[in-house]
């Protein structure tokens, strides 16, 4: 790393006031796909204690860089053949990133391709951000381009060798020192607002804020253990970093943070796999999860004075259960049409069942005696115990909210960066368990209606109704 020319004063002075080291950054790859691409070219200022440092590698991407490619950056591959890998690199990149904030142009995509690049050389890494795009739509709402191409021209910015790492980062960050010295406090009022995640905050105890940084941006579980080791919380991700950090802000969370005295983090290879970790893990470590009613209502059939299952229309109450849930419905007004409709698909009485209209007068026949479909011998002894046996059959067959026609599905989560994978099944909207036990929360049905979205490749339909 060499140290760079001090022409940011003004840049160095605002990033040291937010109390964290500042890394403008620009990747090259060979293309545009966050998972199937690679890095060829990382380079990167540094600004800490008011100085800026600057680095820049050349990267051997493991795979041949097109034409295109090419002529877009001017990176070969025969410059990049003899060029370290990036795990080969990740040993002298990581404490130069790792508890920064990164500022880069549309920083998804280098931040994304710096994440996957670690986690191929089995490292964990996330860091807040800033999108200098998005801090230039604010600054600048005027101009309708926001490229650096047209941030270059607007600014007079000397660029050679653009689409070459370094010579992005120093015009990105000659911008940025134009802008501030241009728009004072709004540029770091709009600076703060635009950083996702948030910084830590200050008051965070410093061995919890490094497990934090070490955490990736990937989903899992995290517990929370307090000073003897004793786990206080479990709490489940899709961005683990992101999520906690997040966390952190929140009054509520207060008390869980200042009893914290350690995390450990499970990796899980996607969110329905980190659900079912969760359960698991809390189940473990004594913490019991919120068994309250939600949103949610389901079927439950429970025998009269004459031994008949009725059906009764109950909220769903979250938490373990010994059997899956009979249907998933979302109102009361649902669930009632359903059950209807699912007793005359399959030739069930809705007399002893309890659904008939309300309007319907106690003592007369049921519609179906009434109309000759039925002998009325559903009413003796062994047409109850047989209408019973039926039902219990065929309980599982009421539909699920979200599922369309399918009652049982199983689910096959990949991390498309390990190859990891996670076989999980669900049934009548709950999670399917170790031991033979199910899991329910309100999590689950905005979860598994993404899966659907997904299609066949997502989704595995075992029954329908």
């Amino acid at each position: 790393m060499a140290l760079a020319s001090n022409r940011w004063p003004l840049l160095a002075a605002c990033f040291d006031r937010l109390g964290v080291p500042v890394v403008v950054v620009d990747v090259e790859s060979t293309g545009g796909n966050l998972f199937e691409d690679r890095i060829t070219e990382v380079a990167l200022l540094r600004f800490e204690n008011g100085r800026a440092e600057r680095y820049e590698r050349l990267v051997n991407p493991q795979r041949s860089v097109s034409a295109f490619i090419t002529r877009l950056t001017g990176i070969s591959n025969e410059m990049v053949t003899a060029a370290p890998a990036f795990a080969d690199l990740a040993g002298e990149l990581l404490p130069l990133l790792r508890g920064s904030l990164l500022v880069a142009h549309n920083s998804r995509f280098d931040y994304t391709f710096l994440c996957h690049e670690f986690r191929r050389a089995g490292v964990d890494f996330a860091a807040p951000a800033l999108c200098s795009v998005k801090l230039s739509r604010r600054l600048y709402p005027q101009f309708h381009k926001h490229n650096l191409d047209s941030i270059i021209e607007r600014f007079g910015i000397s660029a050679a060798n653009r689409h070459r790492a370094l010579a992005d980062v120093l015009a990105l960050a000659d911008f940025l020192e134009a802008s501030l010295a241009e728009k004072g406090a709004e540029w770091e009022n709009h600076c703060r607002e635009l950083m996702n995640p948030k910084l830590l905050p200050v008051w965070l105890n410093a061995g919890l804020a490094e497990q934090i940084y070490a955490l990736p941006d990937a989903p899992g579980v995290s517990v929370w253990r307090d000073g003897w080791g004793r786990a206080l919380e479990v709490c489940v991700h899709e961005k683990a970093f992101a999520e906690v950090a997040m966390m952190l802000h929140l009054e509520r969370n207060r008390p869980l943070v200042s009893e914290t005295g350690g995390l450990d983090f499970i990796p899980a290879v996607g969110p329905l796999h980190a659900l079912w970790l969760k359960v698991q893990l809390a189940e473990q470590y004594g913490i019991r999860p919120s068994e309250s009613a939600g949103g949610y209502f389901t079927v439950e059939f429970v025998p009269d004075g004459q031994a008949r299952l009725q059906a009764r229309v109950v909220p769903l109450v979250q938490g373990g259960r010994q059997n899956p849930p009979n249907g998933l419905f979302v109102h009361k007004k649902a669930a009632k049409r359903a059950l209807v409709q699912w007793a005359q698909a399959h030739g069930l009485c809705p007399l002893p069942l309890d659904i008939l209209p309300q309007t319907h007068a106690k003592g007369v026949p049921c519609p179906l005696q009434e109309a000759g479909c039925c002998d009325g011998g559903c009413a003796a002894a062994g047409g109850i115990e047989a209408q019973n046996n039926r039902i219990a059959l065929l309980a599982g067959r009421l539909p699920v909210a979200g599922w369309g026609r399918s009652c049982k599905i199983e689910i096959v989560e990949t991390d498309c960066l390990s190859g990891r994978s996670a076989v999980l099944r669900c049934e009548g909207g709950a999670l399917a368990l170790p031991g033979g036990r199910w899991y329910f929360d309100e999590t689950l049905p905005p979860l598994l209606k993404a899966k659907f979205k997904q299609g066949g490749a997502a989704v595995k339909v075992l029954e329908a109704v």
